[in-house]
């Protein structure tokens, strides 16, 4: 009977290891998951603040976050400190991983100095946050602006000999609109005179 109790607590024992390993590889793969869904919006996040400061200097006069206070808005639904430790280790990760980031050591407006992440990337001038700074600024648009080119005064000036590039030729067309089958071939007496 002995020998036969040590055999069920063994097997018992390794069962419930297995099990305990299971629930740690779920829970893992649940926070590496969890980690790149609050890295995507912690990079949103960048990209935003970035195009707004460069709108509106004067509401928003910094084009990057505080770590700490991205942080603290990222994780604000974790309460688990442990967690949230591991789970901004994750996120940190992945943010410094974008190369449209760039992090480095800056001096807030109250003078503490702190490590912040400033998006270097494109910036979405569509973002509709980026539109209502633009409105709570009281910057409009009238119409479109008048170009140098066209006014009477640039007849006269030195630069009117200058012809702009002509941008129609396939150097100037993006890769997105060349059809895959479509090669630019231009010839010399094709490129445009500056």
């Amino acid at each position: 009977m002995g020998r036969y109790l040590l055999r069920f607590v063994v097997v018992i024992g390794i069962v419930s290891l297995g099990f305990h390993f299971k629930r740690k590889w779920y829970q893992s793969r649940d926070m590496d998951e969890q980690a790149k869904v609050l890295a995507s919006y912690a990079l949103d996040r960048l990209a935003a603040q970035a195009s707004r400061s460069a709108i509106d200097k004067h509401t928003f006069p910094e084009p990057w976050i505080s770590m700490v206070q991205l942080r603290d808005d990222v994780l604000r639904d974790e309460f688990s400190a442990a967690r949230r430790a591991k789970l901004w280790v994750k996120v940190q990760k992945k943010v410094e991983q974008n190369t449209n980031v760039r992090p480095m050591a800056r001096e807030g407006r109250h003078g503490d100095v702190s490590k912040v992440w400033e998006w270097i990337g494109a910036l979405d001038f569509d973002d509709p946050a980026a539109r209502s700074a633009r409105r709570k600024s009281g910057r409009y648009s009238l119409g479109t602006p008048l170009r140098a080119a066209d006014s009477p005064a640039f007849e006269d000036s030195p630069l009117a000999h200058m012809r702009q590039a002509d941008t129609s030729s396939p150097a100037f067309r993006s890769r997105d609109a060349l059809s895959m089958d479509e090669t630019p071939h231009i010839k010399t007496e094709d490129r445009p005179v500056c």
